[in-house]
C-alpha cells in the first residue's frame, strides 16, 4: 500500500511512519498541503494520514476540494500525541481497498489495488512511471489530455509543449510495446499538436498519428 503522511515536521512524520508503515508499504512524507497536491499529481496513493495539528491552520474540506475530489484517496486523521494503535493500518488498508477504483476501457483494465494492467486476458506490470502515465489517461478516458497536463501529472513539473511531447512519446511507445498494442493506435491515440487520448478501439476516428 502506498501511503502519504502529512505532518508539521519531519520528526512528527517519522514518528507516524514508525507506527503506521509495514514492510511492503511505500511511504511518502508531506509537510504542507502544497506537498500533498504535488504528491497526488506525481504518484498513485492509496491513503493519506494527516496529523491532527496539520488541520489547525487550514480548512481541510477546502483543501481536499482542491485535490481533484473524484481522485483523492481516503484521508485518516491521526493524533501523534496519543499511541497509534496497530489497528489503524488494518483499518486504513480496508478503507483504501474499498475506495481504490479500477478503470476499464474495452479489454484494457487497470487494477489500482495491485498496480497492474490487464489486456486481452493477461496481466502486465508496467514500470511505475508508465503505469502513472496510463492511469492519467484512463482517469480521463475519451478526452484529450494535453502534453503539459500529462507532464505535470506524471513527472510533477511544468515544461514546454515540445519538450513534454518528445518525452511522453518515448514512454507511450514503450507502453504500447509492453501491452502488445498494434501500431494503429489501439486504445492509446495520439492527437497531433495536442496530446493523447485513451479510447475504445472501435472509436478510433480521424486522429492524426505522431
Amino acid at each position: 500500500m502506498h501511503v502519504l503522511i502529512l505532518a508539521p515536521t519531519h520528526e512528527v512524520a517519522e514518528t507516524m511512519r514508525s507506527a503506521i508503515e509495514e514492510p511492503n508499504d511505500e511511504c511518502s512524507i508531506a509537510l504542507s498541503w502544497d506537498d500533498v497536491g504535488a504528491a497526488m499529481n506525481a504518484q498513485s496513493l492509496d491513503c493519506i494520514f494527516v496529523e491532527r495539528s496539520a488541520l489547525a491552520q487550514v480548512d481541510p474540506v477546502a483543501q481536499l476540494k482542491l485535490l481533484k475530489p473524484e481522485h483523492y484517496p481516503p484521508v485518516i486523521c491521526v493524533d501523534v500525541s496519543s499511541a497509534v494503535s496497530p489497528k489503524v493500518h488494518v483499518t486504513a488498508k480496508h478503507i483504501a481497498q474499498s475506495f481504490s477504483p479500477s478503470y476499464q476501457v474495452g479489454e484494457l483494465h487497470i487494477d489500482t489495488r495491485k498496480k497492474r494492467v490487464g489486456i486481452d486476458g493477461r496481466w502486465v506490470y508496467l514500470p511505475p512511471l508508465q503505469y502513472r502515465l496510463l492511469l492519467t489517461l484512463a482517469r480521463r478516458a475519451g478526452e484529450v489530455v494535453s502534453y503539459r497536463e500529462i507532464l505535470k501529472a506524471v513527472w510533477g513539473h511544468d515544461g514546454r509543449d515540445d519538450e513534454a511531447r518528445e518525452l511522453i512519446k518515448v514512454h507511450i511507445c514503450q507502453i504500447r510495446r509492453r501491452l502488445d498494442l498494434d501500431p494503429d493506435e489501439r486504445y492509446i491515440q495520439s492527437v497531433r499538436g495536442f496530446g493523447y487520448m485513451l479510447t475504445l478501439p472501435e472509436d478510433v476516428g480521424m486522429v492524426s498519428s505522431q
